[in-house]
């Protein structure tokens, strides 16, 4: 079992870390885009974003075993979600994973709620687009010896129980590590965190795109 923290570049350019498609998503343009003066502030947002975010990952991979139908158990005990089950079928391993872009996002975001609500809603939605981005680089390195994995699974997706979050946290060690607690309502914090498990060894339900595989079919963010 594998137990240390993983730190990768963040490129400052969007082709080192496309994160700028994505947060025009986030911000509501579905079939248009942004005028030239909001792109442009969009641009400087994302540069401001960029010099400040720290993103770091920890993880552990261990083995997963299906005890009983939709329960499935894997370091911290059994957990009883269909979907998760499902999602996980013909796995052998799992890679558990936590991410971050650090609390310097949450700063910035905060100051510029003080100061400009239009550039803290813009950041906002930059560094939601980064974290992503972050877990699926940190998703892609910690698989890359590894032919056939499933896409990240996280609690709160169909009816895995978001108070998992909690095993999570204190399985990973992340306040340690990468600086990520929870609080009793379930909020991380840094807020652009996440936690996440990879399935190792699964067949070619491997999808590229998350929006395909939940079961939020009316979310407005869907691609």
């Amino acid at each position: 079992m594998s137990d240390f923290t993983v730190e990768l570049l963040f490129g400052s350019n969007e082709q080192a870390y496309p994160i700028k498609s994505e947060a025009i998503r986030y911000l509501g343009y579905r079939k248009s885009l942004p005028d030239d003066i909001t792109d442009s502030l969009i641009d400087k947002c994302s540069e401001e974003l960029c010099a400040v975010v720290s993103p770091k990952c920890c993880y552990v991979r261990t083995s997963v075993e299906f005890p009983d139908e939709n329960i499935t158990s894997f370091g911290f005990g059994g957990i009883k979600s269909h979907a998760l089950y499902t999602h996980l079928q013909g796995c052998s391993e799992v890679i558990l994973m936590a991410a971050t872009i650090g609390i310097s996002a949450d700063r910035l975001i905060g100051k510029y709620g003080r100061i400009s609500p239009a550039k803290s809603v813009i950041i906002d939605a930059l560094a939601s687009s980064a974290i992503e981005n972050w877990c699926d680089s940190a998703e892609l390195t910690l698989t890359k010896k590894d032919k056939l994995h499933c896409s990240r699974f996280s609690a709160g997706y169909g009816d895995f129980p978001l108070s998992y979050q909690k095993d999570f946290i204190q399985y990973l060690d992340t306040a340690r590590k990468i600086g990520v607690t929870l609080s009793n309502s379930l909020l991380m914090t840094p807020t652009k965190s996440v936690t996440a498990v990879i399935g190792i060894g699964a067949s070619s339900r491997t999808c590229s795109n998350k929006c395909m595989t939940c079961e939020n079919t009316h979310c407005i963010y869907r691609l």
